[in-house]
């Protein structure tokens, strides 16, 4: 059997990052993986999926490129390359995560892990036991996967996850995305960008449903005046092949029977923390739903098991589970550490960007605030003028009482750049007032926080409202 101070569960964000901390501190660490390092975000998610917003960012300039008097034509897409720059960022990037735990000191070992009991797991790979794990603490960072949506026709061949959207062999002409959430509208844009026929199928009554209602309706003007299609208040009910193509059934916000049709049908009803195989029930640690009871030192009902990141289901963002990681390893030499989750940032990569911080104002509204608003429009900044990039605004929500900043939303170019003020603004308990007086570097997409900060009091100094 072998013996150590530290075993991580979970190569992925919270699993690597707590690895290298442990080892760092001078923690005697293993970690057990097994698929690949990096996990869903490096491989399957956060990565891969922007490199594919970056490939779809270069042609949308290209198509505008006369409006910058520059004499170019787009050829199309070059699916193959668009894939292999995707897989070489991946691998340097996963490759470079594995550099690291070698060079910090942490064991990798390949395989499936399973409790025997609080302080034992084994090992399996291949079907095979190959050893059995003792640690003193334990970090379970075993992330989540794509949630399975309960209706006929799931198993069809041409029905996909995001995993599998990012290994396509080659573009097809038409997509149907069940799902108007986060996963679903990045992708959706994407594709569409990309020259597919996207039709998104969200149940809700907005896409992105914790997104601030002002950002998502201005979303959905926007992606479906570049020519996707979305059904809100939609419920799908089979999945069918017809004539060579997929036929996703579903009813309307009416009731009525509609179909939408496409090669792939896409289905992205959100993720789910990963739990199975773990025999969790050995180790005594206890669920919540499907998600891993954690307090907020990340302590599971086992004081001595930690459950960072997806799996304990509050935050499924890679950075909360680094910090979340990190309050672990802290918490595991002796000391007292607690997450902070009231400045989580959330951003979003669709076309365009959305970022936010804080309360939404339906939030803020429903939580008895009096509510100050700030708000500067993209198309009154120099800088997004320069850009071309005029789509969208900057909205600060203020205590109308004690001038505390509620929350910030962002949707225009590069906001999920911008959302980083609004996250240590709020982090050190600054006042719009506070934000406004900062001096903004001219001419940049920054001016427009603090334009939005002015506005709380009517004051923007280069927007008539």
């Amino acid at each position: 059997m072998k013996e150590t101070e530290v075993l991580v569960i979970g190569g992925g964000p919270a699993g690597y990052a707590g690895a290298l901390r442990a080892a760092q501190r001078g923690l005697k660490t293993v970690l057990v993986e097994g698929r690949d390092l990096g996990g869903t975000c490096l491989n399957r998610g956060c990565i891969p999926t922007k490199a594919f917003f970056k490939s779809q960012e270069v042609l949308h300039f290209v198509h505008r490129a006369r409006e910058f008097g520059v004499k170019a034509e787009s050829a199309g897409v070059d699916w193959p390359t668009v894939l292999a720059r995707k897989n070489r960022i991946v691998k340097q990037l996963t490759s470079g995560v594995g550099f690291l735990l070698k060079k910090a000191g942490v064991e990798v070992v390949t395989g499936w892990a399973s409790f025997l009991d609080p302080h034992t797991v084994q090992v399996t790979r291949d079907g095979e036991k190959k050893e059995e794990i003792r640690a003193k603490s334990i970090i379970l960072a075993s992330g989540s996967r794509s949630a399975v949506l309960p209706v006929e026709g799931t198993d069809l061949q041409g029905v996909i996850d995001s995993d599998r959207a990012l290994e396509l062999p080659e573009l097809p002409q038409s997509m149907v995305v069940i799902g108007g959430g986060v996963v679903g509208m990045e992708m959706a844009c994407i594709f569409n960008a990309f020259g597919v026929k996207v039709e998104v199928i969200e149940m809700m009554p907005k896409i992105l449903p914790p997104v601030d209602a002002e950002v998502s309706m201005l979303l959905t003007q926007l992606v479906e005046k570049r020519g996707l299609t979305v059904h809100l208040r939609s419920r799908v009910e089979k999945i069918q092949n017809a004539s060579g193509k997929l036929q996703v059934l579903f009813r309307d916000g009416e009731g009525k029977e509609r179909i939408a049709e496409g090669e792939y049908v896409l289905v992205a009803t959100g993720r789910v923390p990963y739990t199975e195989g773990l025999n969790l029930e050995n180790a005594g640690v206890k669920l919540e739903g499907r998600a891993v009871l954690a307090d907020e030192a990340l302590r599971t009902s086992c004081s001595w098991i930690y459950a960072p990141g997806d799996v304990n289901g509050r935050y499924l963002l890679a950075h909360v589970a680094y910090k979340e990681a990190e309050v672990v390893v802290e918490n595991i030499l002796g000391k007292s550490a607690k997450m902070n989750y009231n400045c989580v940032p959330n951003c979003i990569f669709s076309s365009p960007e959305i970022a936010s911080v804080g309360l939404t104002e339906e939030e803020a509204q429903a939580k008895g605030y009096t509510v100050r608003i700030g708000k500067f429009p993209f198309r009154a900044s120099g800088k997004a003028l320069i850009e071309g990039e005029t789509e969208g605004f900057v909205k600060i929500l203020s205590d109308g009482k004690t001038g505390e900043i509620l929350g910030v939303h962002i949707i225009g170019p590069h906001a999920s750049d911008l959302i980083a003020e609004a996250v240590l603004a709020m982090s050190v308990e600054c006042t719009p007032e506070e934000l406004a007086w900062a001096i903004h570097a001219h001419p940049t997409l920054s001016e427009a926080v603090m334009e939005a900060a002015e506005a709380v009091f009517g004051l923007p100094l280069h927007f008539a409202s």
